[in-house]
Formats: C-alpha cells, sequence, structure tokens
C-alpha cells in the first residue's frame, strides 16, 4: 500500500490526520506553517495529482505534465514523513509555556503617527527609487514579469532595506488599524501601502507575507478554530489565484490551466525524487555553501560559484533556466537533510535545534506579548516555509540578524507602552477575550 501511486495518499493522510490531532490554538503557532508547507507541497499536489491520474485526465497546458507522484519512490516518501514527524513534534514540546505573562506586558500602548508616517512615506520613495534604478518606471509597467525576474539584479541592499522598513510599517499599520475606532482610513492606507511593496517583491508571495504581518495584532489573541482554517485556505488561494492572473498577464485564467499550474507549481518534493533516485545520501555535502556568497562579495570567489543547493542543482537539472534570467526552481529541505545528515539517519539533531529557536522565539513574542519581538517572530513564522523548501542556514543569515536588530529598534522608538488604567487591558494592550 505504501509504493505507488497509493504512497503520496496515506503520505497526506498522516500529514493531515497528525496536524488535526494536534492542532495548534494559537493561528501563529509554527505547526501552522510547518502544516501549510506540507499541505500544498504534498497533500494539495499530490492529492489533485492522483485525481488527474485516476480520471485520466489529458493535460491541456503547452508542456504538459511534470510532476508524477505516482511514480515517486518509497525513499521519497519515507523521508518526507520522517522530517514532518520529527519538526512537527519537536515544535510542539518546544512552544509550550508555564510561564504567565510579567506584570510589565500588561500595558496600553501608542503607535506614534509621525514614526509610523515617515516609515510609510520613506518605503514607498524607496520603492520608486528602486524601480528607477532597475529597469526604469515603463518597464515595471509595461513589462512586469520579464522586469521582475531579470532586472533586480545588484540592487540588493536597496531591496533589504525596502522590505526591512516595509515589514516594520505594516506592522505598525496594523497595530494601529487593530487599536483604531474608525479602522477604514487606516486600512485603506495600510493597503496602498502594501500594494506598493509588493510590486517590486513579488505580488503573490510578497503581498500575502505582508498581510500576515498586518494582521498579527489580531492573530496575536484569536481562537484559531477549523472555521479559522478554512476562511484563512480560502483567502490564500483566492489570492494566489489574483496574483498569478497580474504576474502571468491572465494565462492561468481558465480552470484547467489553474488546476494543472497548482500541480506543477508545488514541485518542490518532485524535484527531490531526481536526487534520492540519483545519488547516495552523504554528510556536510553542502553546508559550506553558506560562505560562498560573502567570499564571492570580497572577491575570493568565482561569480559562477554556487552559493546554495538550489542553484547548484537548477544548474545541473535546468541550466538554460539559470543561465537565460537567473531564476532557480527550489529543492525542498529534505534535499539538504539528504546530502548533509544522511537522510533521515541524523537529519533530527538540526531539525531538533531549528524547533527549539523557533520555540523560544514563539514563547517570547506571542505567549508573553513582546510587540517588540512581533515582527520578527512573525518574519521568522514565515521563514519557514522558505526554510522548508531551502535550507536551515542560507547565507543571508547575517542580513536577517541585521534586519532583526533594527526592527526591534524602530519597534522600540515607534511603539510608547504606558500602563494600564483598566482591568480591561490585557497583555500589550490587546483586548482580552473574558469569555472563556
Amino acid at each position: 500500500m505504501a509504493v505507488a501511486p497509493w504512497g503520496s495518499a496515506w503520505l497526506s493522510l498522516i500529514v493531515v490526520w497528525t496536524y488535526l490531532m494536534y492542532r495548534p490554538r494559537n493561528v501563529l503557532h509554527p505547526n501552522n506553517m510547518v502544516f501549510a508547507f506540507y499541505g500544498l507541497y504534498i497533500v494539495l499536489s499530490s492529492t489533485l495529482n492522483l485525481v488527474l491520474y485516476l480520471i485520466d485526465w489529458d493535460y491541456v497546458l503547452p508542456w504538459g505534465q511534470q510532476v508524477f507522484w505516482e511514480t515517486m519512490s518509497l525513499t521519497l516518501l519515507f523521508q518526507a514523513e520522517f522530517t514532518f514527524l520529527v519538526l512537527f513534534f519537536g515544535l510542539y514540546w518546544f512552544c509550550k509555556d508555564s510561564h504567565q505573562p510579567r506584570a510589565r506586558f500588561r500595558e496600553n500602548i501608542e503607535v506614534k503617527p509621525a514614526w509610523r508616517n515617515g516609515l510609510a512615506v520613506l518605503s514607498v520613495v524607496l520603492v520608486f527609487l528602486f524601480m528607477q534604478s532597475t529597469a526604469g518606471l515603463d518597464a515595471w509597467i509595461t513589462d512586469y514579469s520579464y522586469t521582475y525576474l531579470a532586472k533586480r539584479e545588484g540592487h540588493g541592499l536597496l531591496n533589504v532595506i525596502i522590505i526591512t522598513l516595509g515589514n516594520v510599517t505594516v506592522f505598525l499599520f496594523g497595530l494601529e488599524t487593530q487599536r483604531a475606532r474608525r479602522k477604514w482610513p487606516i486600512l485603506l492606507v495600510a493597503l496602498l501601502v502594501m500594494m506598493t511593496l509588493s510590486y517590486i517583491g513579488g505580488i503573490k508571495s510578497r503581498f500575502i507575507f505582508l498581510l500576515i504581518i498586518f494582521l498579527s495584532p489580531w492573530f496575536m489573541t484569536m481562537k484559531f478554530r477549523l472555521g479559522t482554517i478554512i476562511g484563512l485556505s480560502v483567502s490564500f488561494f483566492v489570492l494566489l489565484y489574483l496574483g498569478t492572473l497580474i504576474r502571468t498577464e491572465g494565462f492561468y485564467a481558465s480552470t484547467p490551466f489553474f488546476i494543472e499550474m497548482l500541480v506543477g507549481y508545488f514541485n518542490a518534493f518532485q524535484l527531490h525524487d531526481w536526487i534520492v533516485t540519483s545519488r547516495d545520501p552523504g554528510f556536510f555535502q553542502t553546508v559550506w555553501q553558506v560562505f560562498v556568497k560573502p567570499l564571492q562579495i570580497l572577491g575570493v570567489l568565482s561569480p559562477d560559484a554556487s552559493f546554495d543547493i538550489s542553484v547548484m542543482l537548477t544548474k545541473e537539472f535546468f541550466p538554460e533556466q539559470w543561465e537565460n534570467e537567473h531564476a532557480t526552481q527550489q529543492w525542498p529541505l529534505d534535499t539538504e537533510l539528504y546530502l548533509n545528515y544522511y537522510g533521515a539517519l541524523l537529519s533530527w539533531l538540526p531539525l531538533t535545534m531549528y524547533a527549539a529557536l523557533q520555540g523560544w522565539l514563539y514563547r517570547h513574542a506571542v505567549l508573553r506579548g513582546n510587540l517588540y519581538f512581533m515582527p520578527i517572530y512573525v518574519m521568522e513564522f514565515q521563514r519557514i516555509f522558505s526554510t522548508l523548501r531551502g535550507t536551515l542556514i542560507p547565507w543571508e543569515t547575517p542580513i536577517y540578524v541585521a534586519q532583526y536588530l533594527l526592527i526591534y529598534q524602530l519597534c522600540r522608538m515607534a511603539i510608547r507602552q504606558y500602563p494600564a488604567t483598566s482591568s480591561g487591558e490585557s497583555v500589550c494592550g490587546l483586548k482580552r477575550d473574558t469569555r472563556s
């Protein structure tokens, strides 16, 4: 029963059953993002693929069928199950917190308007500066898809600054909107800022990323029910569909095209299957790549050196894609674990350490209500998704640390906290649900 074509169905059932049996109570619990990844890249992709396989579907996209779950190896299915279970239950354990929120967090808060508005204006100005300094405003409007893929190289520092300031700005707008009596004026401005930031950062992924940051003040105290999961899932697919239409200029507008796109888009485990069926597991074969990019910047290594697994394997399996657009396919974290920790044999160790770090951030930011840590945690919460389709320690780690330090200081300067004056205020000034 574990072999093709039904192996992926059993794997999907294990993922869904585990999540439902140990479903987190908080929206921002890391296991929700873990399930989101496996739900898309395994459950959705394999289920759609299996249904199309069973009904003998004739593929209508010009390139035909690209993902074949019915033929994937047992090694891949077992490793995917092992990685999911170790990470899921590691996070389940490390995210527990027996400590009550400290009294110093029971405060009212105020977002300083000067900081919020100043950061918003600066972020939008930097976006237009980025567009003008890359390909020009006209190219971004008339040929968006090609410009986004091929014309942003060489402006990484400016892009990082925009991302950092934009994340803080959107979080401040979310915090202010959550507390304001008249929400619509602030909400409309916030949406305008988020759309502007998303235009240069990837309309689909960046807007969803910013939307989660904006909504994080609500998520901190929202009761997480099955209805919430359904609502968030529907919203995600609506945004994914609209973002896909904009980015591809309506190419996937028809239902058959969009369904086939969903199967092929979430193809990370198909790519990993190529690895496990073509080479043996190894020990520390690619971890050194974390040093490649800094050494390239210093001129020590060639610009052609591969600085992460996906770049290395894209050059091997999709050379024209890398040569023409410098675009990459994304291999899952399982590939790094397979090449560096002998797959399931040793991968439990780095996965447990990663779960411990995420658990520490979650306890301090969400459970104990530290608003200065909150945008940092939300960024790490969402980065779980990119980690699961990449590497545990990317070369950008020093950049992330610098971003987090700056975000923490900006939040301290932009958010004023003072003692609560009524018993109806809760941790960090967020309204407490007293019904339970």
